[in-house]
């Protein structure tokens, strides 16, 4: 290492084992620099201290602009990093909707899009566990338009989401012990059978019929939207979720299920069919009284109808608040508009949903002595671990009965 004399380096000594000693003993001298892009760059200079140092003198100079430097010398920028966080979400996409239904597919292009308004980064080769962290604490921060901040579910789900997508693409990224926060499981909620009995009362006998379908098969939206005369076998009594790929619909994860249905709900179902107008769906649009529609397409407003239905039995919650969103023709232009809402006054409780007859159905199966297994493929469930959380209903109510009859209560 070359000693320096009055800020200058003096390439006639140099430092050997922290020790000064004169450099005519011989050797080859090297410069140390940066070069415009921060990287380190070491070259020869030359074997003697003049040479050194007219080479330190051209590099100062050129670092200070007033040289130019040799073109030959001029280091190029590092370009090959590989693909770039953009290419690999299009590619990851592109995988998604090959093997995943519409639906999935939107979820994940609206998380990733989250993902990369965060990520500042260009490169899949330059992300690592902080821009996973990142995400853990920007989702905390996070206060939805609606008013609500992100439970801590929603953001570990969109941090797999990323990581799932980065590492299918060479992304390294090393997550390590105690990294995820815990989340709490939400309690499962179902319909009660006063609830289910007022309601139904309320219904005409195509929602009857609707509802009844959503309760007795555990069937999600989709599938009851898109479920044919075909899919209902009564002679044995039960009803398949099938893909219809001429209406794109598939089944989420592509699963096919057959579920063993009451003949009470077969019944149910011819009957609604002999008053209703031709149609392969079991329960198609109608026609509209006005407009040129001819009905026959798939009907996508069962939460709608849901809901109004429960408004009108007096089964709100009352407590409800939050936004619906509207469509509104201005000036000859389809607008969308955000409107408050409150379920004491209408159609709005989210007590009422679709997925709570799916949950409804699995856990009085459950209480009904269906074993998990049966239950599972019923489901469609993919993992047997999902199906087991509709077990600990039937948990709580044994143990409900082993705590009225302790030694405890007797006591009381």
């Amino acid at each position: 290492m070359v000693i320096q004399k009055n800020g200058l380096p003096d390439p006639k000594f140099i430092r050997l084992d922290g020790k000064v000693a004169s450099s005519k003993g011989g050797g080859a001298f090297y410069i140390d620099y940066r070069d415009p892009w921060g990287k380190r760059r070491r070259k020869p200079v030359g074997n003697s201290p003049i040479e050194a140092l007219d080479a330190w003198k051209l590099q100062m100079g050129i670092k200070r602009g007033d040289i130019e430097p040799d073109p030959a010398d001029v280091p190029k920028p590092e370009t090959n990093k590989g693909k770039t966080i953009d290419d690999a979400i299009k590619d990851y996409l592109v995988e998604v909707k090959a093997t995943k239904g519409d639906k999935t597919l939107l979820q994940y292009s609206r998380e990733l899009k989250w993902f990369r308004s965060i990520c500042v980064k260009t490169y899949v080769s330059e992300l690592n566990r902080s821009d996973a962290m990142d995400l853990f604490a920007v989702g905390r921060e996070l206060v939805t338009s609606e008013g609500f901040s992100l439970n801590q579910k929603t953001i570990n789900r969109r941090v797999i989401i990323m990581l799932n997508a980065m590492r299918s693409q060479g992304a390294v990224i090393e997550m390590k012990k105690g990294d995820w926060p815990k989340t709490i499981d939400k309690k499962i909620e179902v319909y009660q059978p006063e609830e289910l009995s007022i309601f139904f009362g309320a219904c005409d006998l195509r929602n009857r019929t609707i509802f009844q379908t959503f309760l007795n098969t555990g069937f999600r939206d989709r599938e009851v939207r898109f479920l044919m005369d075909t899919d209902i076998n009564p002679r044995v009594g039960t009803a398949s979720v099938t893909a219809k790929p001429a209406m794109t619909f598939k089944p989420k994860s592509y699963e096919e299920r057959t579920v063993l249905i009451p003949l009470k709900l077969v019944d149910l179902l011819k009957q609604y069919k002999r008053t209703s107008h031709a149609s392969t769906l079991q329960f198609p649009t109608a026609a509209h009284p006005t407009r040129k529609f001819a009905g026959g397409k798939p009907d996508g407003r069962f939460l709608e109808r849901c809901k109004k239905i429960a408004f009108k039995a007096g089964l709100n919650c009352g407590r409800c608040t939050g936004f619906h969103t509207v469509y509104v023709m201005r000036d000859g232009v389809t607008r969308r508009e955000r409107r408050p809402h409150d379920c004491a006054i209408g159609p709005f409780c989210t007590q009422w949903n679709l997925h709570k007859f799916r949950h409804t159905f699995a856990t009085q199966h459950v209480h009904d002595g269906v074993d998990v297994r049966s239950l599972q493929k019923m489901l469609g469930h993919k993992h047997l671990s999902t199906t087991e959380k509709y077990l600990e209903g039937q948990r709580m109510d044994k143990l409900r009965d082993r705590i009225e009859n302790s030694t405890l209560a007797s006591l009381l």
